[in-house]
């Protein structure tokens, strides 16, 4: 969780110079993020709420929870309400990419934090982490706990955001090396922590011999 955490920190602290670079000395900055049910999302609007009340803006923090219609209305509100600017963590890769230009034709500039969508040059910036090399380390760090051989199983995060992909992958990368750690199953949990349990508990009834889990 620390380490999520820096990433949220890192890249409001990124946004913050690119918002002020801009003149504008006020007015209501519009902060969308996936679910602040879960912890991480939940920090993310807060800190970049805190970055941009000290920036001088107005701030509201809304959740589109996944769904690109909620995601699309909450655009609409925001270009409705004369925002300056938009901070958005996308509902998914391609499907938010309506959502952005709607914005981005009412003039409003959309700033992306913690995933991306497929096109480039529509938002001001897609801030993320490296997470092919991140989950590599962490793969590492992971045998290194684990050990080099027994059965694992991972969990998968939310198909339609590159994120998910890219992580697995990255652990691909590493764990492939190791040629007695056998994935005995993989299953998607979305990064609902509730499905995560579900199933988890599914795949231990399943794999009662496996060592570990890895989840990205």
């Amino acid at each position: 969780m620390f380490k999520k955490g820096m990433r949220v920190l890192l890249a409001a602290a990124a946004v913050a110079p690119l918002l002020f670079s801009t003149a504008w000395a006020d007015g209501l900055m519009t902060i969308i993020v996936n679910d602040p049910a879960n912890p991480y999302w939940f920090t993310e609007g807060e800190v970049a709420k805190a970055t941009a009340e000290k920036l001088g803006y107005t701030a509201t923090v809304a959740a589109h929870k996944g769904d690109t219609n909620v995601e699309s209305n909450l655009i609409d509100t925001a270009i409705t309400n004369k925002s300056v600017a938009i901070i958005l963590d996308p509902a998914n890769a391609d499907g938010s990419v309506g959502a952005v230009k709607k914005a981005v034709a009412a003039g409003i500039p959309v700033f992306l934090v913690n995933a991306e969508i497929n096109q480039e040059g529509l938002a001001k910036a897609q801030l993320v982490s490296n997470n092919a090399q991140g989950a590599a380390l962490g793969a590492q760090q992971w045998v290194e706990a684990v050990g080099d051989k027994g059965k694992y199983v991972e969990l998968f995060g939310n198909p339609a955001d590159n994120n998910a992909a890219t992580r697995s992958n990255g652990y691909e990368t590493v764990l492939t090396q190791y040629p007695d750690l056998v994935k005995a199953a993989k299953e998607v949990a979305d990064w609902d922590r509730t499905k995560g349990h579900d199933k988890m508990q599914s795949m231990l009834q399943a794999n009662p011999d496996i060592v570990a889990v890895i989840s990205g």
